[in-house]
């Protein structure tokens, strides 16, 4: 019988949970500028928005509190920034 692989390089990245997975997929199928106030902007706008506020939850933040950056250079700066 052969052994399962077991992943441990989570350093590099990590496999995604397939709900994970499918949410990014649905978001990723609205392509639109979150700015614009056309429909297609705002079925945009409501899904950051959505994501922020579940994050707010998730960590018991106010919503407002939560930024979202480009990657982890980006928001050590904004953090670090006066």
């Amino acid at each position: 019988m052969a052994a399962k692989r077991a992943y441990l390089d989570y350093n590099a990245s990590a496999p995604l949970l397939a709900a994970a997975r499918e949410a990014m997929v649905a978001a990723l199928d609205v392509a639109a500028n979150p700015s614009s106030v056309h429909a297609e902007g705002r079925a945009a706008r409501r899904l950051i928005e959505t994501a922020r506020r579940d994050v707010a939850a998730l960590v018991n933040a106010k919503p407002e509190h939560v930024v979202f950056t480009s990657g982890a250079t980006e928001a050590a700066s904004t953090l670090l920034s006066p």
